[in-house]
């Protein structure tokens, strides 16, 4: 391919326009539910276990229940149930300030949280397996371009509005929360697609598919390659994820104010790289981009590792948001053409609870090791990590070939 396709060539298309829309406000909804729902466990019981677990009721089902996530997106159709997911989260979330207003247990909270929470791992691979339905192929890099960079951004961005708006509407931005699934839900309505009828859905045959998702993985030599390399390569990402708050609070002896600012420095480096990537890949193979992206990674870990002072951290930092596209986006666009349309989900929603069951042992293991060593020493063993993972993986054709 030799066209020069930019990022915003992707909002050409009025549906992925819709589609971009629809997960930039359901993103700000993601932070929100997380920030209030901190905030109000706090406010209840004034314990830091019950917080910490607050938070793990949000996250934890991408590990147990992913599998299935995309399995139950292709049964529905993807624009079906994504729309649905908005529609329950918008109930669930929307629910809370009443349950807690009804003097209800906080059990009841976690309960409609971990409800939103399951509707995500089942919405994310959804968004993932539609993209290539709603652009044209020479689009769909541009466009996973521009998802990742958005979605960045929205982290960074959505924390901050978070924090205010629990700040000021305390339990009640729970109800703002729910708006922007309402929001999202009716951006995805505008959507013209034609989807195929809905699959009958039982545990039996989520199981089923589900394993049908891992087979494809298995038996598709340039994604099983691709699969086991990342997950390998990504090893050193909940390390850098997980650890980054003590680099900056421990070892640098700083504050919020300077983790908002590394955070702040990863976004910035992801957009500017999410607005210049598909430039790339219209002239570049995707194997040796996402090896590049690897090992750029690897050597960004160990020169933060070594690094004399915080604003040159900072720059780094900024470079690893760069390396994180120039891996992920090609990542993406790669599964999305290798894989029948009618198994995306499946796939997507393997591959991420693979993902998600790798990293949490890691940030366990590594976060108990953190409290004897220092997190320079930790950063630099997970980016040694992935810059071999990356040596070794160019030597695989498989791997290395991938166009």
């Amino acid at each position: 391919m030799t066209t020069n396709v930019r990022t915003l060539d992707a909002l050409r298309s009025p549906n992925f326009a819709l589609l971009w829309s629809a997960q930039v406000v359901s993103g700000f909804g993601d932070k929100i539910t997380l920030f209030a729902l901190a905030f109000v466990t706090w406010e209840l019981t004034r314990s830091a276990l019950s917080t910490a677990f607050a938070v793990v009721i949000a996250t934890v089902p991408y590990a147990s229940f992913g599998f299935f996530g995309g399995a139950i997106a292709d049964a529905v159709g993807h624009r079906r149930v994504m729309i649905a997911c908005d529609l329950v989260r918008a109930a669930s979330i929307g629910l809370i300030p009443v349950v807690l207003a009804l003097g209800a247990p906080l059990a009841v909270v976690y309960m409609l949280v971990l409800v939103a929470a399951l509707c995500t791992t089942v919405f994310n691979p959804a968004r993932l397996a539609i993209v290539p339905d709603l652009v044209p192929r020479d689009r769909l890099g541009a466009s996973n371009s521009m998802v990742y960079a958005s979605d960045r951004t929205v982290e960074i961005v959505g924390a901050l509005l978070a924090g205010f708006l629990v700040a000021a509407l305390r339990v009640f931005a729970f109800y703002v929360d729910a708006l922007t699934f309402i929001l999202s839900a009716l951006l995805l309505l505008r959507i013209s697609m034609t989807e195929p009828a809905r699959r009958p859905l039982s545990v039996s045959g989520m199981v089923r598919d589900t394993a049908a998702g891992f087979a494809v993985i298995r038996r598709t030599t340039v994604l099983w390659a691709n699969t086991v390399f990342s997950l390998i390569a990504q090893l050193s990402l909940p390390v850098f994820n997980g650890l980054t708050p003590v680099l900056i609070f421990r070892e640098y002896g700083l504050g919020p104010e300077q983790f908002g600012a590394a955070e702040a420095s990863i976004a910035v480096g992801a957009v500017v790289a999410g607005l210049a990537l598909p430039g790339i890949l219209s002239r570049y193979r995707k194997g040796p981009v996402i090896v590049a992206g690897f090992a750029a990674f690897g050597i960004l870990l160990i020169a933060i590792a070594v690094s004399p002072s915080f604003p040159v951290t900072l720059a780094l930092f900024a470079l690893t948001g760069v390396a994180n596209v120039v891996f992920f986006v090609p990542n993406v666009t790669l599964s999305q053409e290798v894989t029948p349309p009618a198994l995306r989900a499946r796939v997507f929603g393997v591959r991420m609870a693979l993902l998600h069951l790798t990293w949490l042992p890691v940030i366990l293991v590594t976060g108990a090791i953190a409290e004897v060593v220092s997190v320079q020493a930790l950063f630099a063993a997970a980016g040694l990590l992935t810059l071999g993972t990356a040596l070794v993986g160019v030597r695989f054709r498989s791997v290395r070939d991938v166009a």
